[in-house]
Formats: C-alpha cells, structure tokens, sequence
C-alpha cells in the first residue's frame, strides 16, 4: 500500500506531520484516524495499511495525522516568520499538551482534505483519539464533518488505579498547581512522564477530558449526547481498560445517544486495540462510512 507523506498547519501555526492514501478513483468522502495517548500516525501500521485498503476499495481517501499530543514528550514546528528559519522548536507531546487544543488539530486534519475538494469528513477517535473526536464533535459542530466513529471509548479517571491513591495523586497535583509548578514534568503516575496540569486533564472529575463519564450518576456523557452527525460506537468486547462489563458500558452509550443516526457494535473477544480483530474492526467501520 502506498502512501503519501504530507504536512498539516494548524490555526495556531502548529506543524504535524501525516500520511494520506487517496485512490485514483474516489469520491467526495475521507476519512480520518485520530491517534490515541502516546500515540503516532505510524503507531500501528497494520491498521494503516487495512484502513488505506478497505478505504480504497470503496472509493474513500483516507488520513492519519500527528496531533500535538504524540508520543510521551516530542519536538514540533511553529511557523513563525520573524524566526530566520521560518519556525521555531514547540515542545509537544501527551505529557504536556492542553487537551482543548486538540479541536485545532482536528480542525487541521478536516481543512486537509476539504481543501482537496473532499464534502464528507469522516473522523475515527481511538482511545484518547475518542475523546478528542468526541470533544470536537459535542463542542464545536463543524458540517464538513459527516461522521464520527469512536473506539476504545473508555474512561481514564475509572480504569486508573484504586479511588483512594487517586485522590491522594489529586491533591498532591492541584497544590503543584496552587504553588505554580502546573507544568513541572514528573514520573511515577502514571506510564509515561506528566505535568501536573496534564493529571488533572485525565484523571480529574469534570475536565474538558472526562466526556466518558458513563458511570456518573449526574452528567453522565454530556458532550458525547450533543453530537448530532451520524455516529457509531465500537467496543472491544475484552477491552482491558474497562470497569465492568462491556454491555453495561454500550448500554450507558446506547441510552444517551442523541445522533441523528446512531449504531453501537462491540467486536467479540477484542482488547482495546483491537489486536488479531484488525481485520473485523476496519471493515465494519469503513463500510459504515462508505453508507453515509
């Protein structure tokens, strides 16, 4: 499968590299992966090449992109003209971005394509990859966007350790912060290097983050709820990050959907990344878009 390497600029001048498959007959549809925590464009290469060929098959561009928050800490690009180079050196990554930033990113992403020529954006949120989808779907209506897939839609605040350590962590992040240390970068809290800042944003109740709070009593799923576009669900039926059964999660989804078009599919013996379901995975998901 062959790819091309391209650059995307964000509003704020921000540079994040991507690849993109576009067949040589297609449509007016594209669609887009948004990596999760950590994550890459290039981080699971199988599934790239399954979403390129089952994309192409149907007549579909396809996109993966960097967002500000790959890797654990990296180095990007800002334009920046008054700089003799043309950019300055941005530091980046999951352990000190903003997650409200990321509605740049996806806005990026979309402008890509669109200014391609392309009518139907069709975003696809992995893990935390979902909850930017989700957040920039509920958040900030955009009608070049015609779908929205979100998988691995799991909570970070209930699959973290036990409640009790949780708090201690919180109040020893929200004092970092009241002393002015918010973006201070510590180990030990989780798998990869954080900010304070940065804990808050994925552990704390009621962030900009937390919009699959699916266990709430109150607010449950506010943001996912406001998305209107079309709009699918997959679970992996053995996703280790979730608390409790997977159905019980769909339901909670299922109940407070309010898509103009909405499904929910849980692939069978599936972990969170879908690992050995590549194949299944893809194919449902493409096919949803390809019916759009």
């Amino acid at each position: 499968m062959k790819f091309e390497l391209v650059e995307i600029v964000t509003k704020d001048k921000l540079v994040h590299q991507g690849i993109v498959h576009i067949p040589q007959k297609h449509g007016e549809t594209a669609v887009v992966w948004v990596h999760g925590l950590t994550g890459t464009f290039y981080s699971n290469t199988k599934l790239m090449e399954l979403f390129a060929g089952e994309c192409g098959k149907r007549g579909l561009a396809f996109g993966a992109f960097h967002t500000r928050g790959h890797d654990y800490v990296a180095s990007a690009h800002r334009l920046d003209s008054r700089n003799e180079k043309g950019f300055v050196y941005e530091t980046v990554g999951a352990g000190v971005e903003h997650f409200p930033d990321c509605v740049k990113d996806i806005d990026a992403m979309v402008t890509f394509f669109t200014d391609l020529g392309f009518t139907k954006v069709i975003l696809v949120g992995n893990s935390t990859g979902a909850n930017k989808v989700c957040f920039y779907a509920g958040t900030h209506p955009d009608p070049r966007v015609f779908g929205v897939v979100l998988s691995g839609s799991m909570s970070d605040r209930y699959s973290a350790t036990d409640e009790e350590t949780n708090r201690k962590h919180q109040a020893l992040m929200e004092q970092k912060i009241r002393d002015g240390k918010g973006d201070e970068l510590l180990t030990g809290f989780d798998f990869f290097p954080l900010t304070p800042k940065r804990w808050m944003s994925l552990l704390a109740t009621g962030s900009p983050e937390d919009v699959f709070n699916y266990r709430d009593q109150a607010g449950a799923l506010t943001t996912f709820s406001k998305i209107k576009t079309p709009l699918l669900v997959m679970f992996g039926g053995s996703d280790e990050h979730a608390d409790r059964p997977i159905e019980e999660i769909r339901q909670a989804f299922d109940v407070h959907a309010k898509s103009s078009a909405y499904t929910s599919v849980v692939v069978e013996d599936a972990d969170h990344g879908f690992t050995g379901k590549e194949q299944e995975f893809v194919s449902i998901v493409v096919k949803w878009a390809a019916s759009l």
